[in-house]
């Protein structure tokens, strides 16, 4: 029987994809995403620091792209996730604007329902028993706050917060946590640097780097480079195992995307499941790319999906296709097309950028072309 939407799932973190999701969104709200929990800069570290916990702030930025805004306590509740502290303020004041969000009398819990209000409350509440003075709340992020303390509200997993907040908002897609375990990135670049910490390398808050990443791996922390395992989740797994079409999609190539695919157990799931997989490569800059033609990308894509059993599984096994736009796309670096022949795999060459779009992929293009390619399937 022919299901009424196709599963689609991504695996990808940041920003790049929120205009995707929000466009998908619309027409198929069975769509999964894979998010990384991997960031280590900004108030995601001090709140990894205090609560030993994965960083939510990829996750929290994927359920506001599929929040159904229409509904206006709906987007009120967006808005309240989507809030920072101020940056430039003492801790007594910020934990003063934590202090109101607590019991209820903050302006931004205006607009809400007596149970909304209550359940929000309650977790900021919790937030501030169990951080005590330890946390530095400048420029933290609400949402992040509130998946923290279900976070601990519920035994240190994951899920029950992110399904909270699907509901609250109305999120019209499915997010899981690549991995439930606390690890970090790291990378060793060309001229022999080691970074840990994925915040060194995505060039957001440090220098963007000068030598090519020649390698990435999972560590346990941002002062420990060494290589650690990290599992990947049995709902993320399950979300695999059942999908129509699993795409590789654009957005920070390493922290994002490569990320999200590193936990053990994944690259076998992918590999089990005879659904057609696509990457599509980015364009425009994206400073962890330089030195990384489309080619390089397809080669290193197949090395993390092979990681879990390189001897076993082949490369058609995880990547069936490339989409890219050969007449508009910009690419970073020159691609090969010829030589990308010499890969198992499918290129499709279709229109992805828009005169709207201003070079980038235009997710209204990109939308029907992953719907037909999954219907195919479901």
């Amino acid at each position: 029987m022919k299901k009424e939407h196709p599963a689609i799932v991504f695996f990808s973190g940041g920003t790049a994809l929120n205009g995707l999701a929000a466009e998908l969104a619309k027409v198929n709200p069975t769509c999964a995403y894979i998010i990384t929990t991997f960031d280590s800069g900004g108030s995601s570290a001090a709140l990894r620091e205090v609560f030993d916990m994965p960083a939510v702030g990829d996750v929290r930025n994927r359920l506001l792209a599929l929040a159904d805004r229409e509904n206006p306590e709906k987007a009120n509740i967006v808005e309240m996730l989507a809030t920072r502290l101020p940056r430039y303020a003492d801790k007594t004041a910020l934990y003063g604007q934590l202090s109101h969000l607590a019991n209820g009398s903050h302006s931004l819990m205006e607009g809400f329902s007596e149970v909304v209000r209550k359940i929000l409350s309650d977790r900021f509440a919790l937030f501030i028993e169990l951080a005590g003075d330890s946390f530095d709340p400048v420029n933290a992020s609400l949402g992040n706050i509130l998946l923290a303390a279900g976070f601990m509200a519920h035994q240190r997993i994951l899920a029950p917060p992110i399904a909270q907040l699907s509901r609250l908002i109305g999120a019209r897609g499915i997010v899981r946590a690549s991995t439930v375990d606390n690890g970090h990135l790291a990378v060793r670049l060309e001229n022999g640097e080691i970074l840990a910490g994925q915040h060194q390398f995505t060039g957001k808050e440090t220098d963007p780097i000068s030598s090519p990443i020649d390698g990435m791996w999972i560590c346990s922390g941002v002062d420990d480079p060494w290589p650690r395992s990290v599992h990947g989740s049995s709902l993320a797994i399950n979300l695999v195992n059942n999908a129509d079409l699993i795409v590789y999609p654009m957005g920070s190539f390493y922290s994002s995307m490569l990320a999200a695919i590193s936990p053990q157990g994944l690259g076998h799931a992918v590999s089990v499941n005879p659904c057609p997989k696509v990457f599509i490569p980015n364009m425009g800059f994206d400073p962890e790319l330089i030195g990384h033609n489309i080619n390089l990308q397809v080669e290193r894509l197949l090395e993390v999906l092979r990681m879990d059993n390189s001897a076993y599984i082949g490369s058609e096994a995880v990547l069936n296709y490339v989409l890219i736009d050969s007449e508009n796309g910009t690419y970073q670096e020159e691609p090969d097309y010829a030589g990308l022949e010499n890969f198992p795999l499918k290129v499709i060459d279709r229109t992805l950028v828009s005169d709207e779009s201003e070079g980038l992929i235009d997710p209204r293009l990109l939308a029907p072309i992953l719907t037909e390619l999954a219907s195919e399937q479901s």
